[in-house]
């Protein structure tokens, strides 16, 4: 699809709404935040959690912590290891192969798994002689180092919720030993639509290994006017804390400079996957051309943050190996085709109902770049649905209907309203209504 023709289409919309009558409409956790003082950091290798400090029931020669690729759009890649790979085995090469492609146990999903548009398995990998294990299940992970004696193995128990452990932030990963086991710190939600808060979760993992929660609280609501674009696979949850002179707009900007950093990533990624995929040359230099545009992006929404007084925290994300082809177009499918081409509506909307000067500025230049990138998702798109299998295409468009329920989801709590005047960001029934336009013109003829 053409830049052109999805400005047009995007106008409209906006267009649309705007002559439309509207009703404007006018949390999880609860408690304290834990004080986390007592409380000691995991284990890390830099912002990866170590696995030091495992004492499995049975020695082995090492242990390897992998996102595994189980069914399709799933991330992979080594987290973390310790001890030597293959160190007693007699065949060392047919364990190296063992290891490099493990085979998953039928039925099971990993000592972890989370998905929304991406899914991520977790499983350890270990070497004992000329044994290799795969370790994808609880139960499995119970048998390899119940009783659960140390931090670290608390830590891991902690992660088979579906829960994540945060290297630099105690607030968001911190672990201390309590009267018949430990209490573990672990964080959900990216801060990112109204219905995904960062909450903080305490919870206690007693010596079988056993997982309970015992308490939560949000540490940031979620942004229902947060615009995502092209989030990156292994974009970590935010670590920046909320201050009390923080004010919507401030920490409105602060989290979309947050959005726009990752997307530099995302688009960097996009443009080397492309490549090893053999696309076209010209979506290549468009994916690096965005990344560019993100960059002045973050600059922009960095200069409103400080604006209104908040300091940004950079994103983390952890790289992947190239993915297949369908991961790829599953994931452009959700984050280009819907998010990014909702964004890029939202930013025209912006653009044209800010009051504060600045800000329609910004977003004015914001819109015309973001539809360019909503294009090329489009584009992508048409490159690559058709060079996969039909099942392939048919997991494409749920990835995409999902986003789009996920995203309607969002839009149901409406934002401040010093956002709403001088940010211009819609309200809940006008983002709805605005969502409702984008399905009729665009998501359903394109079905």
């Amino acid at each position: 699809m053409k830049r052109l023709t999805l400005s047009k289409l995007l106008t409209q919309a906006v267009n649309a709404v705007l002559a439309s009558p509207l009703i404007l409409a006018a949390s999880c956790g609860g408690g304290s935040a834990v004080d986390v003082t007592a409380f000691d950091a995991p284990l890390c290798s830099g912002s990866a959690l170590a696995l030091g400090g495992l004492k499995p029931v049975q020695a082995v020669d090492y242990i390897e912590l992998r996102n595994v690729a189980i069914g399709a759009n799933s991330v992979t890649g080594t987290i973390a290891s310790t001890g030597t790979k293959c160190e007693s085995a007699t065949n060392p090469s047919a364990c190296d192969a063992a290891v490099t492609n493990p085979t998953i146990p039928s039925g099971d999903s990993g000592i972890y798994s989370v998905c929304s548009q991406i899914c991520t398995h977790g499983a350890l990998i270990t070497t004992r002689a000329d044994e290799v294990k795969v370790i994808a299940s609880k139960a499995a992970l119970d048998a390899f180092l119940a009783p659960y004696d140390s931090a670290q193995e608390a830590v891991i128990a902690a992660l088979t919720t579906g829960q994540s452990v945060s290297c630099t932030d105690k607030s968001q990963g911190a672990v201390r030993q309590v009267a018949g086991g430990y209490e573990v710190v672990t964080v959900s939600g990216s801060g990112c639509g109204a219905s995904d808060s960062v909450v903080q979760h305490l919870l206690f993992v007693d010596a079988s290994g056993a997982v309970s929660e015992r308490a939560s609280f949000t540490l940031k609501a979620g942004d229902p006017g947060c615009i995502a674009g092209r989030r990156p696979a292994g974009l970590c949850a935010s670590t920046a804390g909320r201050r009390p002179g923080d004010g919507p707009l401030g920490r409105h900007f602060a989290s979309s400079t947050r959005l726009e950093a990752a997307s530099v990533t995302a688009f960097r990624i996009l443009r080397s996957e492309l490549a090893a995929h053999g696309g076209p040359a010209r979506l290549q230099r468009l994916a690096a051309r965005s990344a560019r545009d993100e960059i002045r992006h973050t600059r922009s929404m960095k200069r409103l943050a400080a604006r209104y007084g908040t300091r940004t925290v950079p994103p983390s994300v952890h790289r992947r190996p190239i993915r297949t082809l369908e991961e790829i177009v599953c994931e452009n499918a959700a984050e280009g085709c819907v998010r990014e081409t909702f964004g890029a509506l939202v930013a025209q909307w912006q653009a044209r109902r800010a009051q504060d000067p600045a800000i329609a500025r910004a977003m004015s230049r914001l819109a015309r770049d973001e539809a360019r990138h909503a294009a090329l998702a489009w584009e992508i798109a048409a490159w690559a649905l058709p060079r996969l299998e039909p099942g392939a295409r048919e997991r494409a468009a749920a990835a995409s209907r999902a986003a789009i329920a996920e995203l309607r989801a969002e839009l149901h709590t409406s934002p401040a309203r010093e956002l709403v005047a001088l940010a211009g960001v819609p309200t809940s029934a006008e983002a709805l209504a605005l969502l409702a336009e984008l399905e009729q013109r665009l998501w359903q003829t394109a079905a």
